[in-house]
């Protein structure tokens, strides 16, 4: 029985001299491995689509537990990722989180629209790493189910000023309540923890409400410099990881080469 699905290749591994494995994100089934034989091979008709970053459609028959590409048609190469170290360390890390939170067998159309939508912008460089990071940091974790409570302080109800992020808990804290509460990454009595509270200036917060109910075609189309960008691009990465409850070594090495 062949099966047919739209992925994006987000891992390989070599499993021989001639064959690799490969993780797909599909928007029908989520997340697939399947064997591309002889995919390493030069001559390979299945070479240029079993690349990482690549996105095709692939044609899949299953033989034991795995499944096998039996044809593949290259959609599209992100080929201007590999041009630039930063852009391929940063691909790397996105493609990383996929990998870490796409299930299997559980359909991944908004999870896979936001993979290709962020690659895209990566490869023609039309906005600067960073602003494209932080928010495909906010997206993401909107998208899995940890949307933060961004319409104002928790504890007041103000919303104008200046704010903190509290990703712990995913709510917001004006500076007049917090100068009466916790200093920031300080023991919480509360919880017996440490308590991660990120600043946030008012056009660092508008971006962060911005990234998490953009139409997706949108998503980075907004402008946000200098502290502001630090701000925010802080912010998203803390609350993300947080949240995964895990770091990624491809994030490491992208904030290596991005310096």
């Amino acid at each position: 029985m062949l099966t047919e699905v739209k992925g994006l290749v987000v891992r390989t591994v070599a499993l021989s001299d001639n064959d690799k494995l490969l993780t797909l994100i599909t928007e029908e089934q989520g997340k697939i491995t399947a064997v591309a034989n002889g995919s390493r091979v030069l001559k390979s008709r299945y070479l240029a689509a079993a690349q990482l970053f690549c996105y095709g459609s692939y044609v899949l028959y299953q033989r034991g537990e795995r499944y096998w590409v039996r044809e593949v048609t290259l959609l599209e190469s992100f080929f201007d990722l590999r041009a630039d170290l930063t852009r391929t360390a940063l691909a790397s890390y996105v493609c990383d989180v996929a990998d870490d939170v796409v299930e299997e067998q559980a359909p991944e159309k908004e999870f896979l629209r936001l993979l290709l939508n962020t690659l895209y912008a990566i490869s023609h460089g039309k906005y600067p790493a960073e602003h494209i990071r932080a928010a495909f940091e906010m997206r993401a974790a909107a998208l899995l189910g940890f949307m933060p409570l961004l319409y104002g302080c928790v504890e007041c109800g103000c919303r104008t000023g200046e704010f903190f992020l509290d990703v712990m808990n995913g709510t917001l804290q004006c500076s007049t309540c917090r100068a009466r509460g916790l200093q920031v990454d300080t023991p919480s009595e509360e919880e017996g923890t440490a308590r991660i509270l990120c600043p946030l200036s008012p056009s660092a917060l508008e971006a962060m409400r911005y990234t998490v109910s953009a139409l997706p075609e949108r998503l980075f189309s907004f402008r946000l410099l200098g502290q502001d960008m630090v701000l925010f691009s802080n912010a998203a990465e803390k609350y993300l990881l947080h949240h995964l409850e895990r770091g990624f070594r491809s994030l490491d090495f992208y904030k290596e080469v991005a310096q």
